[in-house]
């Protein structure tokens, strides 16, 4: 396993990777390397190529400076956990590195936007395209795996290499779930005691909730899961919606749907999303 941080090293590793027509998986994280990540490397192993991992905290993503500022930190883990992998290399370019003429990001993908975390979070998605762009120039794979957690940030990506006309697959890996039903996710980690006492309750209701609208759909079950958030002290909620998975169009049936939500437990956001069929 190799870890490069430098631009120039990168690009001459892909040079002679692409000279001995070595095909690239990549997996780009932002750290804090867990199951999640994990699992989209097993999924690499199913493909020949040389799978690289980027691990970059992308500041062009972040409409929140404390969020940016909080999120967690642990490069010395990181790196015992994908030692133990398929890794041959990891990117981890510096901020400078990425941006040298300083952070900015540029509104291209227009498709999926105006709804859901779009709506919450100025700018983010600007960021996430930005950055992927800026990766899969730089390393140049055949295969991009991303996991379907944020499924939003999926099809802006889906619709980034469409639109470049790329001729790179995007692998879609099912979310890695802890025993609680909910989707693993780097910023879980900073809860304390009390938050992940408060998380689980969450995480019961909503699960018991998309058990019965599979059971038996009725989109008065999921305006009840607002309903018991708030009821149990959840007071910011950005969005709980039933929506169509090809799409992204507002769903009355949980065929091809998923629920999709939002909210947040202090300061910590909670997003995921639950198929329905």
């Amino acid at each position: 396993m190799k870890i490069v941080t430098k631009i120039s090293e990168i690009k001459e590793i892909i040079s002679n990777f692409k000279k001995n027509k070595k095909e690239i998986n990549l997996i780009p994280t932002m750290g804090n390397i867990h199951p999640g990540h994990l699992s989209l490397l097993s999924e690499a192993n199913k493909f020949d190529g040389i799978n690289i991992v980027s691990i970059f905290v992308n500041p062009a993503q972040f409409n929140d400076v404390d969020d940016f500022n909080n999120y967690p930190n642990t490069f010395e883990v990181d790196m015992e956990l994908l030692s133990k992998t398929n890794c041959k290399i990891i990117f981890v370019p510096s901020k400078e590195a990425i941006y040298p003429e300083g952070i900015k990001s540029e509104k291209t993908v227009f498709k999926y936007r105006g709804i859901l975390c779009d709506l919450f979070r100025l700018g983010h998605f600007d960021g996430v395209t930005t950055i992927v762009k800026i990766l899969l120039d730089l390393i140049q794979p055949s295969k991009l795996f991303f996991g379907e957690k944020d499924f939003q940030q999926l099809k802006i990506i889906e619709q980034l290499i469409f639109q470049n006309n790329l001729k790179i697959n995007l692998i879609k890996c099912p979310s890695i779930r802890d025993s609680n039903g909910m989707s693993l996710s780097s910023r879980y980690s900073t809860f304390s005691k009390d938050e992940k006492l408060k998380f689980e309750k969450c995480a019961k209701i909503i699960n018991s909730n998309v058990l019965n609208m599979k059971k038996n759909f009725n989109l008065n079950i999921f305006q009840s899961i607002e309903k018991e958030l708030r009821t149990f002290g959840i007071s910011k909620i950005d969005y709980i919606e039933v929506r169509n998975e090809e799409d992204l169009n507002f769903s009355i049936i949980n065929e091809r749907s998923r629920l999709f939500i939002a909210f947040y437990i202090n300061k910590v956001r909670v997003i995921d999303n639950f198929l329905l069929y």
